[in-house]
């Protein structure tokens, strides 16, 4: 384990226990005790933490206070305009625990914004992260709730938890949960969640709109193995509907014989290769990775972006970074976690009081559609594309087919 690996490892654990023990920690890292005893005196000189006898606690920085009033409460509740909520202990800052599945690419903006939100309303923000492991998922869930946090956010590692363990977990936490960025609609069982998510049907259609604009009529979607790859899909189907816009059904996709999950790149090709000989116009890409490597492979195969076709990203997370700068559908991943800590503190703020119970939150914020320089008309009527290579030559390409994708 290198050293900002260990060093995350470190706060992580300060910010879930409030303490790390040297001897206890230094062999669930694998590492000597020295070398943890230097990495806490760096985090030292960083301001991260502060060293005691035989390890470190976490570093609770100061918070302005009333005269008289040893907590947060009143900052708490003059921000949401509530009568102060009682926690048992006069002297104790709220605490939110986060579940995220990742702490880099779509979701690092979504834990700035949850953390942007704490910092605003005078309270505690404890992350942790689940690697897209359901079992970790839920061990974390207990501990959060077994340590007497306030209230959890979380992310599940994936939609469609209709029945299971971590949702009779949700449901009956003792304390508020607002679940992030997964559609959780299910029927009642007693116990509404609240649930604050980006619209990503939305931001599908305001892309097929973009594209119907713009002339095309024949056009494809490409989104698979994500949680969102549903909506994207289904939001992506319904607008071209309404607009009379056909959609491609791709003959090679995921769960092919053929898909390759050792080397995507073969993957990427050969849609590429199926999007010119179906006379495709125009695709929306999920995730915009997936989208960049699209781009990239169509360039060296002799199509221009946007002559021959547009290409329409989804996430926003690189794409403007693009030789040929993508269009793309941005969802408000800052905005979302801000305002799940939001929900989830008027939650906690109403909690001792349940005649005044605030109501259950199902939120959704909209994405919206950065123009760049991947977006233009179709071809002109009768204009031809390059022939794509014979079938024989990319199944030699592809080699060993295995499966494999891509989530946020």
């Amino acid at each position: 384990m290198i050293g900002s690996e260990r060093r995350e490892a470190i706060m992580n654990e300060l910010r879930l226990r409030g303490l790390v023990s040297v001897a206890e920690f230094a062999p669930r890292l694998g590492v000597a005790p020295v070398t943890l005893r230097r990495d806490l005196r760096e985090l030292e000189k960083e301001g991260q933490l502060t060293r005691v006898h035989g390890g470190a606690r976490h570093l609770q920085r100061p918070v302005a206070r009333e005269p008289g009033d040893a907590k947060s409460k009143r900052q708490l509740a003059a921000t949401f305009g509530l009568s102060p909520f009682e926690s048992g202990d006069g002297n104790q800052v709220a605490t939110i625990g986060m579940i995220a599945p990742t702490s880099t690419y779509y979701y690092a903006e979504a834990i700035e914004g949850a953390r942007q939100a704490a910092e605003l309303a005078g309270v505690r923000l404890v992350l942790a992260i689940s690697d897209y492991n359901e079992a970790e998922e839920r061990r974390i869930f207990e501990r959060m709730t077994r340590i007497g946090l306030d209230g959890i956010l979380v992310t599940p590692s994936r939609s469609g938890y209709a029945d299971g363990p971590l949702r009779d977990l949700i449901e009956e936490s003792p304390v508020p949960v607002t679940v992030v960025e997964r559609i959780w609609e299910f029927p009642t069982r007693g116990r509404v969640v609240d649930s604050v998510r980006s619209d990503h049907e939305h931001g599908a259609r305001i892309a097929v709109d973009h594209l119907a604009e713009l002339g095309h009529r024949h056009i494809a979607v490409w989104s698979y193995e994500n949680p969102h790859a549903h909506e994207v899909t289904a939001g992506a189907r319904r607008a071209a509907e309404r607009l009379g816009v056909r959609v491609h059904t791709p003959e090679f996709d995921y769960g092919h014989p053929d898909w390759n999950s050792v080397d995507l790149t073969q993957n990427v090709r050969r849609y590429v290769h199926e999007m010119r000989d179906a006379g495709v116009t125009a695709v929306v890409v999920h995730p915009d990775q997936q989208a960049l490597q699209f781009a990239q492979c169509a360039l060296s195969e002799g199509l221009s972006i946007p002559g021959d076709i547009t290409v329409v990203a989804y996430d926003d997370e690189v794409a403007g970074l693009s030789e040929m700068p993508l269009t793309a559908v941005s969802p408000p991943k800052k905005a979302i976690g801000f305002v799940a800590l939001d929900a989830c503190l008027r939650a906690i703020a109403h909690a001792s009081s349940p005649e005044h119970a605030f109501p259950p939150q199902r939120i959704r914020l909209m994405p919206e559609l950065k123009i760049r320089a991947s977006s233009g008309p179709p071809p002109a009527v009768g204009g031809t594309l390059s022939e794509p290579p014979a079938r024989e030559a990319l199944a030699a390409q592809d080699g060993q087919a295995v499966q494999g994708g891509t989530r946020t």
